[in-house]
């Protein structure tokens, strides 16, 4: 928002660029009279200067009843809630109220025949401060919600308060007298008639100026002037004097001037309105500069003030009856002058000369720099040559000069051998030249920087390629180190798209990419382009991880089966095993002994047989030896 003020007396202008600086500028010359940017911070706020206060009003008035008096105060109310007097003439702060509105000062207003100064906030209190000290005389309560807008009548008896809705408080009883609701939104300025009989106002987004009768009640306004887009200013004259034309000045937010004219208010609603913005005349393109504010200064002409809020331009405009005044850019607006031909500033030395195409030929050429440390080394020599040859010459000439030779060390080292000493350049000398052209060794590289971006410059995807097949973590970290932001995001581009492609080069590819992320992790985060980028990465991560989470499990429950198998097995050899196997068990030492007894029994059993068997066989034995007879079984089995 541009807050801006023409002086009481039209002779001046003031301006506020929305960084705490206010310029005053003189409306004739265009010239800046004053500054105001030093200005120090309230008990609550932390900083000093120009950028402590937030400026959100901003009104220009008479600082005496007088009219003879020329002083006058530029008054500014602050969003802490704070107002300010500036004395334009002087250049200094006049007085300062602090926490005048709690919430923030939305509008201040002058009463102009009577010096008089109020302010309104967002707290929906109307304060009446005294103009020479800034003291607060009074304040009244208008309205439980924040007030956009007040505008005072000339004689200070009649106040607008610009809320939800406009309401008309008499300042000598301090009531309300009544109030107009025509506008659908919150109104952003109001005005009072130089008369103090109408009220001139426009709202946000209103395309309508709304003239209301303040003896009048109704929810109608008396008449309604039509735009193309809303107003952020206005203006009257002659409507003090019967019988005059009365004019009323609107300017819009695109910056462009409307003005009426008529005798009456009737006329005023049915006139065509002459319209005033700054453009070509023969493109009719409109302009980049806009009109910042107007001032209606008699019946046929008005001052605008055009231009930037760095550098404004004001003009005069004889006003036709009816039509359109286009106005042509002005260079005095602009930061930079059109340099549509070349001009030359001339300043004390007239005997310069400048080369052109005529005296070009009798310059002479530069010298061309010489960088071999070979020729500096012969050189040296020779003088060291020429000098041993005739020394007593150099030496009579040293004297008859009066200055004193200079001896040289013969040792010190050159800046090649020096190099060579530390093994930074190879030594390599020949028996003609004793150095030729020293060569610098290259150090070893760990980093693919120069190689990758000049392969995502030329897009060579073959050198891209290459590159991303590189697996050395420390030559990743540094190359992706010492990429610029914009290359870095290149690069994740590409490592993404490739992965999606073929995603079995994961392990190949995710080094780049995890290095990446986090080496430029905060540009990447701000980077609104990369973030669908981002997302695609998100969404082949997440599908991996989708069908990890059931082969895991289905690695789990097969680890289990294969774990009950080979217990099984193991339990079976087990089971094989204690069955083939004898297994012998001790019992008690009686069993034992009765066992051990049994057993020796069974063996003398043994033995008595067996004795007995043998004595049976010696008893037969003599009878066969001696020729007996068988019996007569024996000798029938015999015979047979």
């Amino acid at each position: 928002m541009v807050l801006a003020a023409f002086s009481p007396r039209g002779d001046q202008f003031a301006i506020g660029a929305g960084d705490g600086r206010l310029k005053t500028w003189d409306v004739a010359s265009g010239h800046v009279c004053a500054e105001f940017s030093e200005i120090a911070a309230s008990s609550s706020q932390a900083l000093d200067g120009h950028l402590a206060l937030n400026y959100k009003s901003l009104a220009w008035g008479a600082s005496s009843k007088k009219k003879k008096k020329k002083a006058s105060l530029i008054v500014l109310g602050t969003g802490g809630g704070d107002v300010l007097a500036w004395d334009p003439i002087l250049g200094e702060l006049t007085w300062r109220t602090n926490d005048c509105n709690t919430g923030g000062v939305t509008s201040v207003c002058f009463a102009k025949n009577q010096g008089s100064l109020f302010s309104a906030g967002i707290d929906g209190i109307v304060c009446e401060l005294e103009v020479a000290s800034g003291k607060i005389l009074s304040t009244l309560q208008c309205s439980k919600s924040s007030i956009t807008n007040i505008s005072s009548s000339p004689d200070a008896s009649l106040l607008l308060v610009a809320a939800n809705e406009l309401r008309l408080f008499d300042m000598r009883t301090r009531k309300r007298l009544r109030k107009f609701t025509g506008h659908a939104s919150s109104v952003n300025v109001t005005v009072f008639t130089e008369d103090g009989r109408y009220v001139l106002s426009a709202a946000v987004g209103d395309r309508n100026i709304a003239v209301w009768d303040t003896n009048e009640v109704g929810k109608e306004a008396k008449v309604a002037l039509a735009m193309e887009h809303p107003a952020v200013a206005l203006d009257s004259w002659g409507f003090e004097k019967d019988g005059t034309e009365r004019k009323i000045l609107a300017v819009s937010e695109t910056g462009e001037a409307y003005i009426w004219s008529g005798l009456s208010l009737e006329e005023l609603g049915k006139a065509e309105p002459v319209r005033v913005r700054v453009g070509s005349k023969n493109s009719g393109k409109a302009s980049k500069q806009s009109i910042l504010l107007g001032r209606l200064v008699g019946a046929g002409s008005v001052v605008v003030a055009r231009g930037t809020t760095v550098r404004p331009s004001f003009e005069t405009v004889a006003l036709p009856e009816e039509g359109v005044v286009v106005l042509p850019p002005s260079e005095q607006g602009n930061l930079l002058l059109s340099q549509s031909e070349p001009t030359i500033k001339r300043g004390g030395h007239d005997a310069v000369t400048v080369l052109g195409a005529d005296n070009a030929a009798d310059a002479s050429l530069p010298k061309p720099r010489i960088e071999a440390g070979d020729v500096k080394k012969r050189k040296r020599r020779e003088a060291n040559v020429a000098s041993e040859a005739e020394p007593s010459q150099g030496m009579e000439e040293d004297k008859a000069d009066g200055a004193t030779p200079m001896e040289e060390d013969k040792d010190e080292q050159t800046m090649e051998e020096r190099l060579m000493a530390l093994g930074l350049v190879e030594d390599k000398r020949t028996e003609g030249n004793a150095f030729e052209n020293a060569e610098v060794v290259p150090p070893k590289s760990d980093s693919l920087e120069v190689l990758f971006t000049q392969a995502m410059r030329s897009d060579d995807k073959s050198l891209i390629e290459q590159c991303l097949c590189v697996s050395d973590t420390k030559v990743i970290t540094n190359t992706v180190r010492s990429l610029s932001p914009k290359d870095a995001c290149t690069l994740l581009r590409l490592a993404i798209s490739r992965l999606e492609e073929s995603p079995r080069r994961g392990l190949q590819l995710l080094p780049w990419i995890r290095i990446t992320l986090l080496e430029h992790a905060s540009y990447i985060m701000s980077n609104i382009a990369i973030q669908p980028v981002l997302k695609s990465l998100y969404q082949v991560v997440e599908s991996r991880l989708h069908i990890f989470r059931p082969l895991l499990a289905l690695s789990g429950r097969l680890d289990l089966i294969v774990a009950k198998i080979k217990a099984n097995e193991t339990s079976k050899s087990v089971e094989q095993a204690e069955v083939a196997t004898a297994v012998y068990e001790e019992d008690e030492e009686e069993d034992s002994d009765q066992e051990v007894e049994d057993a020796m029994a069974d063996e003398d059993e043994d033995e008595d047989e067996e004795e007995e068997e043998e004595e049976r066989m010696d008893e037969d034995k003599p009878h066969l030896e001696n020729g007996g007879s068988f019996s007569d079984d024996e000798s029938d089995q015999s015979n047979d």
